[in-house]
């Protein structure tokens, strides 16, 4: 697949087909990027909705991760639209450990099925750790001819690693992604996408009294903040995962370029080779439009 053809077509008024792979109660992130792609209808068909495993203070082990992400992911599509249609698929129980063996699960089958049974290209959003994604890749080849991974994951290519959360705890499996020739557009978190900050009285100010759904989001925000031992003075949020379904809806606001893709070394670096697969790296966001988008679709939720 084209990696023009893949902007043109990002940037195009149709409706992108998109499933979401999310681990979300990791944080609060998520929760913004679940109910901004369910409100997003006339741009995004939301096929399905993944949860993906997690291992950190949140959980006990990656399937407990997964599986309290699944149950989150009820609760905001709920709270999003009660009469919800999205399918919600439970995800991997652990991380990939194996480059040929795939983690057999739910979200893995459905994301392949999804895709092959598409007729237009299915944009893959992962937000999180990547093992749905490489397990269907692993299990069903074919799916790379007709997806593209939008993969929110490492760092910035200046940066001198790119151990971040996402790639870190799933390290092989997103070397399978990456190496298995899928068209990416990658989103990288320091460097790039950690610009995309926000405030408590800029959330209170834009979203509080608005619906339950905003009322939820500012409050899970704040007492996230209160979690971590962190005084609410002087302290903003990366809102990290809106900028995956976001990059359908709002291309404008992201800065892109068309590169080989690099390696991911074993001590979580990039190496590269100019003779590498091309993909789609974000380079830079603008901040403000993406939250002006954020904020009027959040709001104007009746």
């Amino acid at each position: 697949m084209n990696m023009n053809d893949i902007l043109l077509d990002i940037k195009s008024p149709t409706k992108k087909n998109m499933i979401l792979d999310t681990d979300a109660y990791n944080e609060v992130d998520d929760q913004y990027a679940i109910a901004y792609s369910m409100l997003s209808s006339e741009k995004i068909n939301l096929m399905a909705i993944c949860a993906a495993p997690f291992f950190n203070s949140r959980s006990s082990s990656a399937g407990d991760g997964m599986e309290q992400s699944y149950h989150e992911i009820f609760k905001i599509a709920k709270l999003t639209d009660p009469s919800y249609s999205t399918p919600i698929y439970r995800g991997s129980s652990e991380f990939l450990s194996s480059a040929d063996t795939p983690v057999e699960s739910e979200a893995a089958d459905k994301i392949a099925e999804l895709v092959l049974s598409s007729e237009e290209t299915v944009y893959i959003a992962a937000v999180g750790a990547i093992t749905n994604v490489a397990s269907a890749i692993i299990k069903y080849p074919e799916i790379v001819d007709k997806a593209v991974v939008i993969w929110l994951g490492g760092h910035a290519l200046h940066c001198p690693d790119t151990a971040e959360f996402n790639l870190r705890g799933d390290l092989l499996a997103s070397q399978v992604v990456f190496d298995s020739g899928i068209p990416i557009i990658h989103i990288p978190c320091r460097g790039m996408c950690s610009e995309l900050i926000t405030t408590v009285p800029e959330l209170e100010y834009y979203l509080s009294g608005k619906n339950e759904l905003c009322d939820y989001l500012v409050t899970l925000t704040k007492s996230y903040n209160k979690e971590l031992g962190r005084s609410e003075y002087g302290w903003s949020k990366v809102i990290w995962d809106v900028t995956a379904p976001a990059i359908l809806t709002i291309p404008e606001a992201f800065e892109t370029v068309v590169i080989p893709r690099p390696f991911i070394t074993s001590e979580m670096k990039y190496s590269f080779d100019m003779a590498r697969a091309p993909y789609i790296y974000v380079r830079r966001l603008q901040r403000n439009p993406i939250y002006a988008e954020l904020f009027r679709t959040l709001s104007e939720k009746r």
